[in-house]
């Protein structure tokens, strides 16, 4: 109790000397763990609501509020400011580290998603090339894969399931990158081997972010089927490590570079020889490459079957190019082609939330006071939680129409 009465004189009178007021906190049925926020996620997720459920608490209790997450003091959030203070001016005040990585380490271990600091630095340096022009500019490795696509849609006008061919696209064109070779599923004679390990990633994937859910009490998740998802990841991942750890052997041995490609795990293999590490560096960037694409270009082609004159524009925009070579200048000129990816990531972000805790006392510009124009103090632990998903839908950023799909 007495430490408790500390505590709140402490905050009070840090309150005054930083001139920040509190914000308004959120109704909870279970003011000490805020349970009735998670069963809510819970609920929305099986509703497939969990992204409007942000929004509608934003709605109904304003852009910025406090809760309780799983025991934790947090601060909700949908105010540009306060995002441009988290992710940008005051972005070595907070990180994802305490959030993330034990949630996530039996599946993900540990890399550029899960920690912060030193190691951050660390893993973000590996996969930097990754980003380098010359790589993401590659196009006709990937036109390989792209008419293998092609070839499985039918030509008799029937209905086609873009989303698992989308997602083997992706794949294939990920693993050869990642990887140095191809898991070519969209051939079927390879499909079942690979399907495994895809069925097992995704769900393991799920895992994880229930647990995130879940907080201090990822504890009591237990579920067989996501220990055995684990393991077939990992020693799918683990039989190119071995093939990259031979690679280095070669590679050091003769002081040359035996294959002329680019591949990531082969670049990596060279600055260190730690198996758990080099599994983890490429199951990170494994996890952020090949799903967000094949999502977001899912989410364009659901827009443009629905709105016939888009997709004339668009076709007509690449149609203008008369068969010119399709190169990464080319794409970018593409204006209107521009606009449709822009505005398929304003209504589908590919993070759509994002939280992260506060490693010292900061202040957030805006929130707090009976206007809600005060600044809030955020002490050291308290969680500051996001969502773009409803940021993206604000009225007074995008208009009355916010929820529609507009690329001009």
């Amino acid at each position: 109790m007495f430490g408790l009465l500390q505590s709140t004189h402490s905050r009070r009178k840090r309150l005054k000397e930083l001139g920040c007021m509190e914000p308004p906190d959120y109704p909870h049925k279970d003011p000490i763990f805020g349970l009735d926020v998670f069963f809510d996620n819970i609920k929305n997720l099986k509703n497939r609501r969990f992204l409007d459920g942000f929004k509608t608490r934003f709605d109904l209790y304003g852009e910025t509020f406090r809760a309780i997450r799983m025991g934790t003091t947090s601060i909700y959030t949908n105010d540009p400011k306060n995002y441009q203070a988290v992710h940008a001016l005051q972005f070595s005040d907070y990180g994802v580290q305490p959030l993330r990585r034990d949630a996530t380490l039996p599946f993900l271990g540990e890399g550029v998603f899960t920690m912060d600091g030193p190691f951050w630095e660390h893993s973000r340096e590996i996969i930097r090339p990754t980003f380098a022009r010359s790589n993401v500019t590659n196009l006709p490795a990937f036109e390989a894969h792209f008419r293998k696509f092609l070839e499985l849609i039918p030509r008799d006008s029937s209905t086609v399931d873009l989303k698992p061919l989308l997602y083997r696209l992706f794949f294939d064109t990920s693993t050869e990158f990642l990887l140095g070779e191809s898991m070519n599923t969209l051939s079927l004679a390879t499909l079942f081997q690979t399907q495994r390990f895809l069925d097992a990633f995704h769900y393991a994937q799920r895992g994880i972010g229930t647990r995130m859910q879940m907080g201090m009490f990822k504890f009591l998740y237990r579920d067989r089927k996501w220990d055995e998802s684990i393991k077939i990841t990992h020693a799918f991942a683990d039989r190119y490590v071995d093939k990259a750890l031979e690679y280095r052997q070669d590679h050091f041995a003769k002081n040359e570079d035996i294959n002329k490609r680019y591949v990531l795990l082969q670049e990596i293999v060279k600055k260190t020889d730690d198996r758990i590490e080099l599994r983890s560096q490429i199951i990170h960037v494994f996890l952020a490459g090949h799903d967000s694409t094949a999502i977001t270009i899912g989410n364009a082609i659901f827009h443009l079957c629905r709105h016939q004159y888009m997709w004339e524009k668009l076709r007509a925009e690449v149609l203008a190019t008369e068969g010119a070579p399709l190169t990464f200048g080319a794409l970018k000129n593409m204006r209107y082609l521009q606009y449709i990816v822009k505005e398929t990531l304003r209504l589908h972000p590919v993070a759509p939330t994002d939280s992260r805790v506060a490693y010292r006392d900061t202040v957030l510009p805006t929130g707090g006071g009976p206007t809600g124009t005060s600044p809030i103090l955020v002490s050291k632990g308290q969680i500051v939680t996001s969502s773009f998903h409803a940021l993206h839908r604000r009225k007074e950023t995008w208009g009355d129409d916010v929820e529609q799909f507009r690329p001009e």
